[in-house]
């Protein structure tokens, strides 16, 4: 019984993991035509310049892309402290960076549900996630307005922010996280944010 029991675990486990993983490929963007650009832009700066260094490996005066010749020329005269020098440097590191971040996924478009089939993927918007979480907020008796903000890229937390003309709003906050947690539940999300709820009073 005991061992049916684990066995179970470890299966719903991988499941979740599936499903998962399944949720973050089918709902983050792949930026293909950035990725695209970037890769074809690196292969041909690899290009010439496997092109140019093998021209000199081979000990050749003739340079085969047409105007190395003037470029490697002014390297030569300029010394390393030179501005234009500096400025090269810079703009190369930050077109890297750039290259980088464009081949980097994006974020998830939508907050992956929980499910039990692991061949299977929902998922819903975030802007519709906050508007649900929000009417259950407002649902709350002595709340006369809520906003719901959070889950994004550096924000993994839904922030509450609930008004009621109420001096002394009590456990009030609590009543509100409590409500904000069933619709959670009843959603499902496939992680759970912690909620922090915040009220303020508003003046009649």
């Amino acid at each position: 019984m005991t061992e049916t029991l684990v066995k179970d675990l470890i299966r719903q486990a991988q499941n979740e993991r599936r499903a998962r993983r399944l949720a973050v490929r089918e709902f983050r963007p792949r930026r293909v035509v950035a990725g695209l650009t970037a890769a074809l832009l690196l292969t041909a700066l690899g290009g010439v310049a496997a092109v140019e260094l093998l021209a000199a490996a081979l000990g050749s005066g003739v340079h085969p892309i047409p105007g190395a010749g003037r470029v490697v020329d002014a390297l030569h005269r300029l010394p390393w402290r030179d501005p234009a020098v500096t400025a090269v440097a810079a703009g190369t590191a930050a077109l890297g960076l750039v290259l980088v971040l464009a081949g980097l996924p994006g974020r998830l478009r939508v907050v992956p549900l929980a499910g039990a089939d692991a061949r299977l993927a929902g998922g819903v918007g975030r802007g519709e996630l906050r508007r649900t979480l929000t009417d259950a907020a407002q649902q709350v008796p002595g709340i006369e307005r809520a906003r719901v903000r959070g889950l994004g890229v550096l924000r993994r937390r839904l922030v509450v922010r609930v008004a009621t003309p109420y001096h002394n709003p009590a456990n009030l906050a609590d009543l509100v996280a409590d409500a904000v947690g069933e619709r959670l539940d009843a959603i499902e999300p496939m992680r759970v944010p912690p909620v922090d709820v915040r009220v303020g009073y508003r003046r009649g």
